[in-house]
């Protein structure tokens, strides 16, 4: 991508201050009713919702525009969130000191194995399209192969899970798991550590040959946050 065609990119995609004030103020609101003695999932369903709107307008001008941009758009933001689903966790267990049913993160409800394997199947299928728009960037093949992996994880704790009925299953490289009782880490610390490496490869530059194609994260950044 060109510096000027960068340069229109933001220029398009630019959200008025008041309505991305007002999208923030509303969140700070919501947060509060954490103190009133609502479930941190409630509170987190109402910040998403708030700021609803303003992804689904910005994924309509990206989509407009650039086509498959928008879909990169709407990985990016998910994901992030993902992230920060597992950043959470690593907080309760290492932070807290919470475990079990208490370290499950934001929306412990949906910590059940069905998700994660549907989840990392999107991410997988993501990665795919990533290879084939930049194949010429190694990094995306580094992506590809970690992606790969955690699909083959999830398959294995899913057949394990439809065998056995439990949950929960450390998988191959999980301590406890199939591969030569796996490593030192637990299911929720090699996970992390799969997902922050995605994330970090995804957010390599386009082309490490080409100093004309600015950081793919740093283009999502300005078209999330510009004004």
């Amino acid at each position: 991508m060109s510096t000027s065609l960068y340069k229109r990119m933001i220029s398009i995609h630019s959200v008025p201050l008041p309505f991305i004030l007002l999208t923030a103020g509303i969140s700070v609101g919501l947060v509060t009713t954490f103190w009133l003695g609502w479930a941190i999932w409630q509170v987190a369903i109402l910040v998403i919702l708030a700021w609803l709107p303003l992804f689904f307008l910005k994924t309509v001008s990206i989509q407009r525009q650039y086509g498959w941009l928008a879909f990169l758009f709407i990985l990016v933001v998910t994901q992030g969130a993902h992230v920060l689903e597992h950043v959470a966790q690593m907080v309760q267990i290492h932070l807290l000191g919470l475990s079990g049913l208490q370290a499950r993160g934001i929306f412990g409800m949906l910590d059940i194995e069905w998700v994660h394997f549907i989840w990392n199947s999107w991410v997988l299928a993501c990665t795919v399209l990533l290879v084939f728009l930049f194949r010429k960037n190694p990094w995306r093949w580094v992506l590809l192969v970690i992606s790969v992996w955690h699909e083959i994880e999830h398959v294995y704790i899913m057949s394990v899970f439809l065998r056995t009925g439990h949950p929960g299953a450390p998988g191959l490289l999980a301590s406890g798991g199939a591969i030569g009782g796996g490593l030192p880490l637990s299911r929720p610390d090699l996970h992390f550590t799969i997902i922050c490496s995605k994330n970090l490869c995804s957010s390599l530059p386009i082309s490490i040959r080409s100093n004309a194609y600015p950081c793919l994260i740093r283009d999502f950044l300005h078209l999330v946050l510009h004004l």
